[in-house]
């Protein structure tokens, strides 16, 4: 609302108004300064600055799905990540739960001979925001694992050095970048780990320039196996990035 301001002319010019009307006088008055008291104050356009975007977020940042997406179960939350994050049909244990709110379930390959499951990760769950949908919080295994930054740390959008633990089919390991609910990488980076039965040490650097402040980013990271339905051994941190 714009508040009016009443200027001198314009209170001259109300004082002779009423001084007409008690002598009865029909010619209208006129301020001193030739000007109308219509004229004498002036209101300025209001404007309104374009309201600034930031992108949803959950009270804790997660992995997967969007923070605006609603899953009513724990199972529709983990079988979509698999689905589109890693490109593998979703094989899944049983939801185990923890509290309330969150739980765990188990990531599965069914095995080269398709009926002896190998369990590959634990994938972690919890109820967020404001519609209590089920979200991927994190992935676990001793066999690929993210060591820096830290799960729910805040990074640069830029050059960001990871560094894990990992195995995979000829040491081969691989290390991503994407937004939940958006499977497009980011960045990729092949990282060289163990090929045996120990997990090994590695370090990349990911580009995340085109990141932008406030956004939450997944980073994970999977041995590669040589079989198309296999997810690899899998762990995964959600990250948020610097205002």
């Amino acid at each position: 609302m714009t508040r009016r301001t009443w200027t001198g002319t314009a209170i001259a010019a109300a004082v002779l108004l009423l001084a007409a009307c008690a002598t009865g006088s029909s010619e209208p008055s006129t301020s001193t300064s030739g000007t109308s008291s219509e004229s004498a104050t002036t209101t300025e356009p209001m404007t309104s600055e374009p309201a600034e975007t930031t992108p949803a977020t959950t009270e804790q940042p997660a992995v997967w799905p969007a923070a605006d997406t609603v899953y009513a179960t724990p199972e529709e939350a983990a079988a979509d990540f698999v689905e589109q994050a890693l490109g593998v049909p979703p094989n899944l244990g049983e939801f185990m739960a923890g509290d309330s709110r969150s739980g765990e379930m188990q990531l599965l390959f069914a095995g080269e001979d398709g009926a002896t499951p190998i369990e590959r990760s634990l994938l972690l769950l919890r109820q967020l925001g404001a519609s209590d949908g089920w979200f991927v919080t994190a992935a676990v295994s001793d066999y690929a694992q993210i060591t820096s930054p830290e799960q729910g740390a805040t990074v640069p959008a830029g050059s960001l050095e990871l560094s894990g633990m990992g195995r995979g089919f000829e040491g081969t390991v691989l290390v991503e970048a994407f937004r939940p609910g958006d499977p497009t990488p980011l960045d990729t980076q092949i990282a060289q780990g163990g090929s045996m039965e120990t997990a090994e040490p590695f370090t990349v650097t990911l580009d995340l320039s085109a990141a932008t402040p406030g956004e939450t980013i997944a980073l994970v990271v999977h041995g590669g196996t040589g079989h198309e339905l296999d997810p690899g051994e899998l762990g995964a941190i959600a990250v948020t990035i610097a205002g």
